[in-house]
Order: C-alpha cells, then sequence, then structure tokens
C-alpha cells in the first residue's frame, strides 16, 4: 500500500471500530506513527477522508446494482446479498449515517444524487421480475413501496445490527437481513419465485451453520 491507502485502510478500519464521530485526525495520526500533516497532505479534513471512502462504497454498489433484462428473483437477492457485505465492509459509514448525512455536504449531494439512479435501477429490475412472472405489483404505488422499503433496509440494517446484534458474525447478520428481504417480497411473489426465495434461504441457513461450527 501507499501512504493514501494506509491512511484510508486503517481510517475505515478505526471508523468501523468506534464510529465515525469518535476518531479525530490526531488519533488517527497516532495509530498509523506519523504526523497529522502527513494526513491532511491527501485529506485536507476528516470530512474529505469521509467523503472518500464514501466513494468507494458507492462504486462497489454501482458494480453490483445493475440493470438485468434477464434478472431472476435469486438474481435479484445474490445481487442484494453482495450489497449488504458492502455495507458490512463499510459499516462505520452505515452507523453514522445521520451524522454524516447532516455534516458533510459533499457527501450529502454526492448521495442524493447516486439514490436517484439506485432507485430508477431497482425499480426496473423489479419490473423485470414481474415480466418475467416472478412478482405481480398491482400499481406504481406498490412497487414504489418495494423500492422505498428496500433503501430503508439497506440504510439502516447496519445501525439495526450494532444494537442488537454486537455477538452477531457479518455471515449471520447479512442473512438475517436477506430473510427480512424476502419475506417483504413474498407477498406479491409467483410459486417459482417463491421456490427461489425458499431455495435461497435455505442456502443461507445452511452457510450460517456452516460458519458457527468452525
Amino acid at each position: 500500500m501507499n501512504t493514501r491507502e494506509k491512511i484510508l485502510d486503517r481510517a475505515l478500519e478505526m471508523f468501523n471500530e468506534r464510529g465515525i464521530e469518535y476518531v479525530g485526525l490526531r488519533e488517527l495520526a497516532a495509530v498509523l506513527d506519523m504526523r497529522v500533516s502527513n494526513i491532511t497532505y491527501y485529506f485536507p479534513t476528516k470530512d474529505d477522508l469521509v467523503y472518500q471512502l464514501s466513494q468507494e462504497l458507492s462504486l462497489k454498489n454501482s458494480e453490483v446494482i445493475v440493470d438485468n433484462k434477464d434478472l431472476s428473483m435469486s438474481g435479484f437477492l445474490v445481487m442484494l446479498q453482495k450489497v449488504f457485505e458492502n455495507h458490512y465492509q463499510y459499516r462505520g459509514l452505515l452507523r453514522s449515517f445521520v451524522h454524516i448525512m447532516t455534516q458533510n455536504k459533499q457527501v450529502l449531494a454526492s448521495y442524493k444524487k447516486t439514490q436517484t439512479s439506485r432507485k430508477a435501477t431497482l425499480s426496473s429490475n423489479i419490473h423485470t421480475l414481474v415480466k418475467a412472472g416472478y412478482i405481480k405489483v398491482e400499481n406504481d404505488e406498490e412497487l414504489n413501496f418495494l423500492v422505498s422499503a428496500l433503501a430503508i433496509i439497506s440504510r439502516y440494517w447496519i445501525s439495526e445490527a450494532a444494537v442488537f446484534g454486537q455477538h452477531v458474525n457479518k455471515e449471520q447478520q447479512v442473512s438475517k437481513n436477506l430473510i427480512m428481504v424476502t419475506n417483504l417480497f413474498m407477498p406479491y411473489a409467483s410459486p417459482k419465485a417463491k421456490r427461489e426465495m425458499e431455495t435461497f434461504r435455505e442456502e443461507l441457513v445452511a452457510t450460517k451453520s456452516e460458519t458457527n461450527m468452525r
């Protein structure tokens, strides 16, 4: 790693452990055994550092949340699983979501722009599932409800896990969240979608059991 990458890597580690609000540049510099000026050379303020990490997370999710005209129900769930795994990797940002959005204008502006694109992609993918006979929605109101519910789950599941799942590992937390998503879609699901979701859930349980046995 170069110096810039070392700063980002350690900052993310400390944000994940302590929360963004409780880590300053001085604490970060001390852990890295460098001067604060070495950090501010690359990131003039902590807000700049947080913004760069948020851009990394956004890029990772952009590589996963794509418009797929051949999407299946299981493929949709796998896409969300990868997103939740990305969120766990950058969990410090999600735990401090409200703080960041109220304090970091650069992150807020970027987030608003990204969310417009994300919602459009999710809506398109749900339309694809409808056309393929996986789910049935009666109108745009129901579709918008599903998209909004997914956004809320994605945005706040890390905070909920931090409060109630302190001793639960990543696989268990992600699995719990994905099962919540399958429950959300179950009332709209066709028989073939339900079969794919049940198979997906069984695989999650099996993975969780294997993890617990290690």
